[in-house]
């Protein structure tokens, strides 16, 4: 560990000199992974498309940004160490916190919520965000697993971000919250890519339909384009890696699962980086008061 973290340092070290000397760093790809609601595997998707773009021979970095739960650490098998409420806190750096994980990943653990994580400053949420971004000379992506939160950190992850992956199932309360999270986030003036996946899904259809329910109502009343991010199936594999705290890409790398996390991935990685200053937004999002996420969803949703 002391080896991997000394090796960070030097990394980190050297982004920040080509800096100084005017020689910008490559920066990596960062993909926000969250959800509407809980209960629909935000999660485990975040920490098998981590591992997706790993065996792809990407280089990548797991953030559990959670705050209020560490599970991704618990699929990781990372052990008890540092955790993204030290690096917010300030008493330890990104890449003094980092750990190994499955598929030669770097885990950064979650922390559970113990008063200061929720109550991070802007200045720290933007200290954690420029660590990251300093990671460029070792890490190809960075996913950043928020769960199921929309508060103001959740907000500035996604004006961040290069891609936002929503994770829903196909049922209505949770196709109707993923859509109120979308508006709730778009309010910010950066435009990511965005990207549904319906997961805990039995076949296509009920999939498709619930994400032509949410590109219809987002680009009806946001003005937002809404990418097809695929289907992850109802599968008894998943649910036998995660008794066996594994990620199901290694633990059954042929069931439809997995396949499905493999689509995913080829899918983020072939896409360009975000400009600094690119929108996504057909026109111009109009000012929508929340009190309308409701009749709107009984309209179109």
């Amino acid at each position: 560990m002391s080896d991997q973290a000394n090796r960070l340092r030097l990394l980190v070290h050297e982004g920040a000199t080509r800096g100084a000397l005017g020689v910008e760093p490559r920066a990596s790809r960062l993909v926000v992974v969250t959800g509407g609601k809980g209960g629909v595997g935000t999660t485990t998707i975040a920490v098998n498309l981590a591992v997706a773009l790993a065996l792809d021979g990407h280089r990548t970095v797991l953030v559990d940004a959670d705050l209020g739960r560490a599970d991704a650490a618990t699929l990781c098998r990372t052990g008890d160490g540092y955790t993204v409420g030290d690096v917010l806190t300030g008493r330890r750096s990104v890449h003094e916190a980092l750990v190994r994980g499955p598929a030669g990943i770097l885990v950064l653990p979650g922390a559970w919520a113990t008063g200061h994580a929720w109550e991070c400053s802007p200045a720290a949420q933007e200290q954690l965000l420029h660590q990251l971004s300093r990671l460029g000379p070792h890490a190809d992506f960075i996913v950043l697993d928020t769960g199921c939160g929309q508060n103001r950190v959740v907000r500035r992850f996604w004006q961040a971000a290069d891609s936002v992956l929503f994770v829903t199932s196909s049922d209505d309360p949770a196709v109707m919250n993923t859509y109120a999270a979308i508006k709730l986030l778009a309010a910010a003036a950066a435009r990511p890519r965005l990207h549904t996946l319906v997961n805990l899904v039995a076949d296509a259809v009920p999939a498709a339909d619930a994400h032509a329910r949410l590109a219809r109502a987002c680009r009806r009343f946001l003005s937002l384009e809404l990418n097809d991010g695929g289907q992850v199936p109802l599968d008894s594999s998943v649910a036998s890696a995660t008794r066996l705290r594994m990620p199901f890409l290694l633990e059954s790398p042929a069931c439809a699962a997995s396949a499905s996390m493999e689509t995913l991935a080829e899918t983020l990685a072939a896409e360009p980086k975000k400009s600094k200053y690119s929108a996504q937004a057909i026109n111009p999002v109009r000012s929508i008061n929340d009190t309308t996420v409701g009749r709107e969803s009984a309209v179109t949703l």
